[in-house]
């Protein structure tokens, strides 16, 4: 009972104090409005609130009409740019001057070999874009045929996940020292190797993109394995090649671009001509872009097979000014009633800029890029006047080897090491000068030492 009658004087409690708290917001507060009758002006809004929001609703459909012109506007000029023709010209000239000096079973070998001058390059290419679809077409004037196609190609970029799809006359997907411009390799010729296995250009179709948020790439493509200079290729035999690709950088410093790791191989397999393959290299040297006068040192002769198959690994790896990489490649030759063949070659490069520069890379292709000096030799600065600087300076060794030896097959071993110096005078024009030991080692006339001094202009746009 007692605990009841607390309880009871507890509630009564906050009920008085509740009510005087309101009697006092209430002294505090206004009066609250009266209801007028009706049909009086109070009860309806002021004319000027229905003016304002007459006026809210022409602005929006004004909004709502501009916005639409300039999407309207938007897609017009997104037609007009899918439709866009692009022309842009290129130019390359490089004129060469050998030397060569022969030891008695060189001459023997290989009979005396001529020096010379020729022009190794006369090019001259348009290319440019159509709407979503390229083009390049690519002609050379110092190659036989005067003019020689080289890249003459169309495709499209940006297809869903396939990214470039090309076709025409191109360099298969296959070598870091194949498919690196010429006007980016260090040395003026390719390594062995490739002269005696890489693909040059075919007639064909190809896809590639990246992959690894653009840390790899990946090519792959189906092409005529024989092609002329001029893309032709008449046979009923199968005659086609089937080759791929696949690079990725483990590491890449994209602040600087002159830190990074690059792994890659290729793979091909070939149907043969007539049912005959041959394998074969000159020294890492060409008078001309004929190139008749440097004799092959090793060579195969005619090998009975319907097809043969190539894989290649490749790495680069650069860090500032300095540069190695290399190459192996192995060729498997699957003979007519006889016994497979196993040719390989290889080559280790390595090189340095004297005035700090990089070798840059193409993250969108896995290859080279142009070499850009910190200063050029000469160039116009603001008010046009000519200023001065050094250029980038670059020295490089490289040892090559291509063993056309197993079995039956005796198409000897080569042996180059190659000193280079260039000097790039500004991004488009540079001089490069080589000295090649050719150590070759002939399965009848035994081994043999050629020296080669050469010297290169080279100028581009």
């Amino acid at each position: 009972m007692i605990r009841l009658a607390g309880r009871w004087i507890f509630l009564t409690g906050l009920l008085i104090a509740s009510s005087q708290r309101a009697e006092a917001v209430s002294d505090v507060l206004p009066p609250s409005p009266v209801a007028s009758e009706a049909g009086s002006e109070s009860a309806v809004p002021p004319d000027s609130w229905a003016q304002e929001l007459e006026q809210l609703k022409e602005r929006l459909k004004s909004l709502e009409a501009e916005r639409d012109q300039r999407l309207a506007a938007a897609r017009d000029q997104q037609a007009a740019e899918a439709k866009r023709t692009t022309v842009k010209w290129s130019g390359q000239l490089q004129a060469d001057t050998y030397w060569f000096d022969q030891d008695q079973s060189s001459k023997a070998t290989y009979g005396d070999i001529q020096n010379g001058e020729a022009f190794r390059r006369a090019r001259t290419a348009m290319f440019g874009e159509i709407g979503p679809a390229e083009y390049r077409l690519e002609f050379d004037f110092a190659q036989a045929g005067r003019p020689t196609f080289l890249d003459v190609w169309t495709g499209f970029k940006d297809v869903p996940y396939l990214g470039k799809i090309r076709a025409g006359h191109f360099f298969e997907p296959f070598s870091l020292e194949r498919l690196t411009s010429n006007r980016y390799t260090t040395f003026m010729e390719r390594a062995n190797p490739d002269q005696a296995f890489s693909p040059v250009r075919n007639l064909g179709i190809a896809a590639g993109n990246t992959w690894a948020e653009g840390h790899g790439t990946w090519a792959a493509g189906y092409f005529r394995s024989d092609s002329d200079v001029f893309g032709d290729d008449v046979g009923d035999n199968f005659e086609n090649a089937v080759t791929g690709r696949v690079t990725y950088l483990p590491w890449f410093d994209d602040a600087t671009g002159a830190d990074y790791l690059h792994l890659g191989g290729g793979y091909s397999f070939r149907g043969t001509n007539a049912e005959l393959a041959r394998f074969r290299s000159q020294p890492e040297a060409r008078v001309g872009a004929i190139g008749t006068n440097v004799p092959f040192f090793v060579d195969t002769g005619n090998i009975p097979s319907d097809h043969f198959q190539m894989v290649g690994v490749e790495a680069a790896w650069v860090r500032q000014f300095f540069m190695i990489h290399s190459e192996y490649v192995l060729t498997v030759v699957d003979r007519i009633d006889l016994p497979t063949v196993y040719l390989n070659g290889w080559y280790v490069s390595t090189s340095c800029f004297l005035t700090g520069e990089h070798r840059p890379y193409r993250k969108d292709t896995g290859t080279f890029d142009r070499v850009i000096p910190l200063r050029d030799f000469l160039r116009y600065a603001r008010g046009k006047e000519v200023e001065f600087g050094p250029g980038a300076w670059e020295v490089a060794l490289r040892v090559s080897q291509v063993n056309l030896n197993d079995d039956t097959v005796q198409g000897g071993r080569l042996t180059d090491f190659t000193l280079g110096v260039n000097w790039y005078l500004t991004p488009y024009s540079r001089i490069t000068s080589n000295w090649v030991h050719a150590f070759a080692d002939h399965p009848v006339q035994g081994r043999s030492g050629t020296n080669i001094f050469a010297v290169r202009i080279g100028f581009e746009f």
